[in-house]
């Protein structure tokens, strides 16, 4: 059951309902979220921003279900493995690396190190952390985005985890269990 009160949609006022109608969907932590106009409005605005971002969606699904990992949020883990693996964005195997942080792929990996990095040091990354991210290919832009990214999926990460949603898609396995 929900610890925060859940607005359903249909039954939104005012501006929350002007701000579903220009949903396709709206998961179960949007709904906890719409307890504030303002704050489901920004949040909303972000996620149809990404569409500008030069960062691709490959990277952004990583650092959404790395940071969700770190802030052991199962329900945004298994919204983010869902919609990466049916929207075709990541495996299950790239899933899993962003949840743990290390990719096969050195320039996935990079991003990955910085990502937790930022997130362990409260945005304090080293030297080196920064160098090697952008020896990897990735520009100050990206850099900028991918820390929106890990600022926007933090706060659904909090939803979720103080509302405690239903969740919307299958509960994700805990990583000890994976091979």
């Amino acid at each position: 059951m929900c610890r925060l009160q859940f607005i359903e949609p249909d039954k939104a006022e005012g501006p929350t309902k002007e701000i579903f109608k220009k949903l396709v969907l709206a998961p179960n932590v949007l709904c906890l979220m719409a307890n504030s106009h303002s704050v489901l409005d920004t949040y909303v605005n972000h996620h149809v921003s990404l569409n500008e971002y030069k960062l691709s969606a490959k990277y952004r699904k990583l650092i959404s279900l790395a940071v969700s990992q770190f802030n052991d949020c199962a329900y945004c883990i298994a919204l983010h493995t869902a919609t990466a693996v049916d929207g075709e964005i990541l495996t299950k195997k790239e899933c899993l690396e962003g949840r743990r942080m290390k990719s096969s792929d050195p320039k996935a990996d990079a991003l990955l190190a910085f990502t937790k990095e930022v997130l362990e040091k409260k945005g304090k990354v080293n030297e080196d952390t920064l160098f090697l991210t952008k020896n990897q290919g990735f520009d100050d832009q990206e850099i900028v985005e991918a820390l929106a990214v890990i600022s926007f999926i933090t706060l659904a990460n909090l939803t979720a985890n103080v509302g405690e949603p239903e969740l919307d898609f299958l509960e994700p396995q805990p990583l000890t269990e994976l091979k």
